[in-house]
């Protein structure tokens, strides 16, 4: 008796492109909610710091001259808001367990930026303040030193108190965030560099994106 063969045998069943929690497998899609809510943090905040110390919203004049208190102040606000933003419209729709995963991030990667950028603007203002030191080779590795200690001691301070599985560890991405500190670099300690390279341009797009992994996180 010829047996017969189902040449269909080979495909799989519909349960198995299902994951283990039981929902179909689906190709990733950009969560455009904390986008939005990190964009809207960082527009507030430049608002806010332009009404703050009466700077134009839009046009820069030619000789505006900005204190490193002002300048830090700017980034920190940014920052922050980005992350709130980011947060809120991530955390449209979701659980308990979810929020408090994003605020977790949030809290890392405002630390991330401002532990870091308040220890280079210390070395800088340190350098200045020295002769022998107001150099820029002097800066410059001071600055790389302030912002690679600066980051291990925000994720030690995130993971403070957290059990082993909430640790949040610090990635490669996370260095690339810090990109921001290099930028904070150049607009602290080096205001001739600013006049060449557009950096008050550049760092909204990075905050937008340190908001936009908070509220994007699961």
């Amino acid at each position: 008796m010829q047996t017969i063969i189902n040449p269909y045998y080979k495909f799989k069943p519909y349960q198995a492109f299902q994951n283990k929690h039981g929902v179909e497998n689906k190709k990733n899609t950009l969560n455009i909610r904390p986008l939005i809510g990190a964009a809207a943090g960082v527009a507030a905040a430049t608002l806010i710091t332009s009404k703050m110390f009466h700077k134009p919203l839009f046009k820069k004049p030619e000789n505006l001259k900005t204190t490193t208190f002002q300048d830090v102040t700017e980034m920190l606000t940014m920052a922050g808001l980005a992350n709130i933003g980011g947060v809120i419209g991530g955390s449209i729709g979701k659980n308990k367990n979810s929020i408090k995963k994003k605020i977790h991030e949030a809290g890392f990667q405002i630390m991330n930026t401002s532990i870091p950028m308040l220890m280079v603007t210390a070395v800088i203002k340190t350098c200045e303040s020295v002769k022998k030191l107001n150099k820029a080779p002097i800066k410059i590795i001071g600055s790389f030193a302030a912002m690679t200690s600066g980051a291990v001691i925000a994720t030690l301070i995130t993971n403070k108190g957290k059990p082993k599985q909430e640790k949040r560890r610090y990635t490669i991405k996370d260095s690339l965030a810090n990109f921001d500190d290099i930028i904070a670099t150049i607009k602290i300690g080096f205001k001739r560099i600013t006049d060449i390279v557009p950096v008050d341009k550049i760092l909204p797009f990075i905050y937008i994106y340190n908001g936009f992994r908070a509220g994007n996180k699961e």
